[in-house]
């Protein structure tokens, strides 16, 4: 009895210990070097706010996101239950708490190109069942804040209104790498159809618009066991492609890929593709333009050791940590000015920003972190053409191929831009600045959420509160 009294004051003596350390901690984080993410700032007491519950909701995130020695303890908390599973070649598979859809235990009509796969239940496939559990991360999706990047305007989303997106969230974690696993969303898929399509509408035939889906890694990685846990995303972009008008001009990303798949084309530990996976889809842009891409032997590289990118982030996994990635840049010979604006205001920076090789997120060397709220290329190609790149993270590490044929590049993550500083809606924005030629760079599993596609869709209106 005594020495149960005794764990017991132990186990509350240690919880006191940590909750005052916590409290008389003056110092709060607010960043997350673990998780590579912003942290949730103290919130703002209002009466409104403390009626409704969101003032202790904020608040809660608040503290749980700036307790003591956090980090730590998700890092103990990784090598623990590492200690205790038995490693013989097992697969995991990850589920994304921020991306799982709205009452995902419930049965539902299967949307999926293939027969026989329930989107919501593939958990229980024979695969799955027998390789590991199903975790849940915590770090935001594609379509969050992350370190090193401008804070997302907070826009309203009027227009479609989905049960919930359309981008599953679940990884595979197998052979040391990692790779996100397709959910074909019909909805979601003809949302991005409507959303390109009101673009050629909107622009008309003075403005040639380019579709560039850049496919996932378990399009190419998937070894033919593990098939039945996706859908074909190549199916999908022949669906895309018939329903685009005939004027849209689609690029054939996923076959200049396909040709190279046994090539270093998508990192092991973070979702993009590589700058060599970058450039096979450049080629296949200049195909679809009917010009030569200039050749890879043109390019001085550059090699950067030791990336650890989002999906180990995600995942923490150890297979990932003791597989990291190598980033081979391609550095741009074209002569240029590269001006990011933040807001209205302007700042000079680098196509190629070495100064984050050093840091967490290595993929930031490409085009400074993103290219702000809007960002401009200006080359000394002096030929008049101009193309603007509507964009999620996959444009930041091709966009730099495009410098030897463009007199000027504009970029645009639809997530960042905002009329309330520019005075401008993309129409209005490619008008000003004479822009002819727009490509829509963006990954699958954006294209595959309409809630993504909805910033790109909102951003041709000038009211963005609006349709």
């Amino acid at each position: 009895m005594k020495k149960i009294y005794f764990e017991t004051m132990i186990f509350f003596a240690v919880l006191a210990a940590f909750g005052i350390a916590n409290m008389l901690n003056p110092v709060k984080p607010t960043i997350s070097e673990v998780e590579n993410r912003a942290l949730a700032g103290k919130p703002v007491f209002s009466a409104a706010s403390f009626f409704r519950g969101k003032y202790f909701e904020d608040y809660n995130n608040y503290y749980n996101d700036t307790f003591v020695l956090r980090d730590e303890m998700i890092l103990l908390s990784r090598d623990i239950r590492d200690a205790f599973t038995v490693d013989s070649g097992y697969v995991l598979v990850v589920a994304e708490q921020d991306k799982l859809p709205q009452g995902q235990q419930d049965s539902g009509d299967d949307t999926g190109l293939t027969d026989g796969k329930d989107k919501n239940n593939f958990e229980n496939s024979e695969e799955t069942a027998s390789a590991g559990d199903i975790n849940e991360a915590q770090t935001p999706h594609e379509g969050s804040e992350t370190i090193g990047e401008d804070k997302m305007e907070e826009t309203s989303k009027p227009g479609l209104e989905l049960e919930d997106d359309g981008n599953m969230g679940y990884w595979l974690l197998v052979d040391g790498k990692a790779v996100e696993l397709f959910r074909f969303n019909q909805e979601a898929i003809d949302y991005y159809v409507e959303t390109i399509n009101m673009y050629h509408e909107k622009l008309g035939d003075t403005v040639k618009l380019y579709s560039m889906i850049a496919p996932t890694a378990g399009e190419f990685t998937l070894m033919k066991r593990y098939q039945n846990m996706t859908d074909s995303q190549n199916e999908a972009m022949i669906y895309i492609n018939s329903k685009l008008h005939p004027d849209i001009k689609t690029v054939d990303v996923f076959n200049a890929l396909s040709k190279h798949k046994n090539e270093y084309i998508y990192f092991r530990t973070d979702h993009h593709w590589t700058a060599l996976g970058a450039y096979y889809a450049y080629e296949a842009f200049m195909n679809a333009r009917g010009e030569e891409a200039v050749p890879l032997e043109r390019y001085e590289t550059v090699t950067v050791d030791n990336f650890l990118g989002s999906a180990y982030t995600k995942t923490l996994s150890k297979d990932l940590e003791n597989n990291p990635d190598t980033i081979q840049i391609y550095l741009p010979f074209t002569k240029n000015r590269f001006t990011r604006y933040s807001g209205n205001t302007p700042k000079e920076a680098d196509v190629i920003d070495l100064s984050y090789a050093e840091g967490k997120d290595k993929y930031l060397v490409f085009i400074s972190s993103g290219g702000g709220t809007w960002s401009v290329i200006q080359t000394d190609v002096k030929n008049g053409k101009k193309l603007l790149i509507m964009k999620d993270s996959f444009g930041n590490a091709i966009a730099p191929f495009f410098m030897p044929h463009y007199e000027e590049i504009y970029i645009i993550d639809s997530r960042f831009y905002s009329t309330a500083h520019t005075k401008m809606n993309i129409p209005q924005f490619i008008e000003h600045h004479g822009i002819q030629e727009v490509a829509f760079i963006h990954y699958m599993e954006d294209v595959n959420w309409a809630e993504f596609m909805q910033t790109v869709r909102n951003l041709l209106f000038e009211d963005e509160n609006t349709r």
